[in-house]
């Protein structure tokens, strides 16, 4: 059980930092203090420690920090002097009181000695790189460090720091070591997975087609053939027009000539003259213009959606401002890789879109001549 000063010195600190600690204190606070009491008691257990100084090393491990209370920078010789006045004022022995001060000014990061209560409350103090809560207290600690400073730092830097720090330290008691070392270093292995893992995840940065020799030579390749498609479907459309249009000139009026003397041709007649409206009508929607504004704002250049290397985008915009917005795609990158891009798929789709006219009419037309065909031969079969 706690004696009664260290109890007196607990509701002391408790009501301090309550009180008068300002909020961006985020690790150096009441949390952390209590904490650091609790891995003194443990330390103290382990190393056996005598009634007095287990209570010399309490209370050390109570005002350590409550100089953050004056002067963070110092904070050190502020504890000290709260211990100090704190405990003069309880009567408390004065050579007690010079050696929680040689313990609380041990915590500074530059303090090299060896003496045993000072090694004690050191690693106390530094318990919280083995607490299986690391990456919560350690998160609170960058933000107080990034409230109270100007350079602020990110997570990436603070994560390297801290496999740095972690790779670095070593408890300096032999209890320290057998009660931490151990979960420090998972610690340290999950922090370096973790970094690890970010690396791996991380996408990386796109070359842009301007950048790229290969990309420009595929994209080059595809447009021309594309260009190259659409011409052999368009004349495959003019073959398609000009057959089925000597057809519906030529040879229907002679067929409807026929039909006065022979009804019987009717038949063959009207399945011909369907097959090759039909085809026509398939053949005209593949080589048929798409309907187009002749315009585009700032906004849908912005927003990538619209491509103005593309006549119908711009044939109803006036000189001044195609040559804003075209200066515009050319000076970003990204608008001109996708303008490229718009150009491929887009004319991609209307090829495609055009082979499935043709091939409607391509299949009306032969499965139309099989028809007629037949039943012409029908006709003169019964009709012999």
């Amino acid at each position: 059980m706690d004696s009664s000063i260290v109890l007196k010195a607990e509701k002391f600190v408790t009501e301090k930092f309550l009180n008068n600690l300002p909020k961006e204190y985020t690790y150096h606070n009441l949390e952390h203090t209590l904490n650091v009491v609790q891995a003194a008691r443990d330390l103290s257990r382990e190393a056996s420690l005598s009634e007095e100084e287990n209570e010399v090393l309490l209370l050390a491990a109570y005002f350590h920090d409550l100089g953050f209370l004056v002067n963070p920078e110092d904070h050190e010789t502020y504890s000290a002097q709260f211990a100090n006045d704190f405990l003069t004022e309880n009567n408390y022995g004065s050579q007690r009181i010079q050696e929680v001060k040689k313990c609380i000014d041990a915590t500074r990061m530059t303090w090299e000695g060896n003496e045993k209560l000072c090694l004690l409350l050191k690693d106390a103090d530094l318990s919280g790189l083995a607490s299986t809560d690391y990456k919560s207290i350690n998160r609170n600690l960058r933000k107080e460090i990034n409230a109270l400073t100007e350079n602020a730092i990110s997570k990436k830097d603070w994560k390297k720091k801290n496999v740095q720090f972690l790779k670095n330290h070593k408890y300096l008691s032999e209890e320290g070591n057998r009660l931490y070392h151990e979960q420090k270093m998972k610690n340290l292995k999950k922090l370096t997975m973790d970094i690890d893992s970010k690396k791996k995840s991380k996408k990386p940065k796109f070359l842009t087609i301007g950048s790229s020799k290969s990309a420009q030579t595929q994209f080059k390749t595809a447009l021309r053939n594309h260009i190259d498609l659409s011409s052999i479907a368009d004349n495959k459309a003019n073959i398609m027009l000009s057959v089925n249009a000597i057809i519906i000139t030529v040879a229907l009026p002679l067929l409807l000539t026929e039909i006065e003397d022979n009804p019987n041709l009717l038949i063959p007649t009207l399945i011909l003259a369907a097959a090759s409206l039909i085809s026509m009508i398939f053949a005209t929607l593949s080589t048929r213009p798409i309907a187009m504004k002749g315009k585009t704002n700032k906004e849908d250049i912005k927003a990538k959606k619209s491509n103005l290397f593309f006549f119908g985008n711009y044939y109803n915009m006036s000189f001044d401002e195609y040559e804003d917005n075209i200066r515009q795609v050319v000076a970003d990158d990204d608008i001109l890789d996708n303008s490229i891009t718009r150009d491929l798929f887009f004319l991609g789709k209307s090829l495609g879109k055009k082979f499935e006219y043709l091939r409607w009419c391509y299949n009306v037309f032969m499965y139309g001549l099989v028809a007629t065909v037949l039943s012409f031969l029908v006709v003169v079969l019964i009709w012999n």
